[in-house]
């Protein structure tokens, strides 16, 4: 991709909605588009630690919501994570030409005390972000907000989720905001909070 102004612009404000929404990287990281992140959102240190593959649920079961996705195309630290999470991982699926892609994000803090505020201000701020649009989503884990915005053809959807020390994201990109693409977003998402407890164990569960 060209880095065009336009383009620059376009990698900004896709990047700020990705922090925005508790979801990573290259579906809309500014990173993507080879250019800067202008957010004045604070972010996870790259120096963090790193959770456990495990934390993510695996390809076969994004599959059964988004079947499309046919491989896992990175994985690593959540570099936009909000706040001062103690730990965080990322986890990107895609199609065969990359056009669609689910990300999954999970950022361990220390306690509620710390995750709270952090899921505060992503709900807060994504009301700034251009042309930006809240959905109304059932409940996923004990708080939840989603969102969608389209730039040219490019549709994404995200949803951010509480639970007790736990911010859990999940976004499309590439996918339309179909009644459902939105359900099975929901299910993915309640799905990967459960997962995510689990493979922590019971010392870093939310209570």
């Amino acid at each position: 991709m060209s880095g065009s102004v336009s383009d620059t612009g376009r990698g900004s404000r896709l990047g700020r909605l990705a922090v925005l929404l508790i979801a990573v990287v290259a579906a809309f990281s500014p990173a993507a588009y080879g250019q800067s992140s202008s957010s004045s959102i604070s972010t996870a240190s790259a120096s963090g630690s790193l959770l456990p593959r495990n934390v993510v649920v695996p390809l076969r079961v994004v599959k059964r919501f988004f079947a499309e996705v046919t491989q896992q195309a990175s994985t690593g630290r959540n570099l936009t994570a909000v706040g001062n999470p103690k730990a965080t991982r990322s986890v990107i699926y895609a199609n065969a030409d990359d056009s669609k892609k689910v990300t999954i994000t999970v950022d361990l803090y220390r306690n509620s005390r710390d995750a709270w505020p952090a899921f505060r201000e992503a709900l807060q701020k994504s009301k700034d972000v251009p042309g930006f649009k809240p959905i109304s989503i059932p409940t996923v884990g004990q708080r939840a907000f989603a969102g969608m915005v389209t730039m040219g053809t490019e549709t994404h959807v995200g949803l951010g989720a509480l639970d007790g020390k736990l911010i859990v994201g999940v976004t499309l990109a590439g996918f339309d905001a179909t009644r459902r693409n939105i359900s099975e977003l929901v299910a993915l998402a309640r799905v990967e909070v459960a997962a995510t407890k689990e493979a922590l164990g019971a010392s870093e569960r939310c209570q």
